[in-house]
């Protein structure tokens, strides 16, 4: 069973302003903690023993949209 809750960092490609965000990769509704950026995941590819995510998230200083790939352990 893999651990859908995702919780990080992602530095803003427009104005570098450190965004913690997460998400869950089944698209269930989580609770953010703090000032966490709800994100939007959607998994791309399985690579051995991880999954392939595609993020994407708004600035909430600037709000530019960001999108970026992880890998997030099974």
């Amino acid at each position: 069973m893999i651990n859908h809750e995702i919780h990080a960092t992602h530095t803003c490609f427009a104005c570098d302003t450190i965004i913690p965000w997460t998400g869950d990769v089944f698209g269930n509704v989580i609770l953010v903690h703090g000032n966490e950026v709800d994100a939007t995941i959607a998994v791309s590819d399985q690579l051995g023993g991880y999954v392939e995510c595609s993020v994407q998230l708004q600035c909430p200083e600037c709000g530019a949209v960001n999108q970026f790939k992880v890998l997030h352990h099974r």
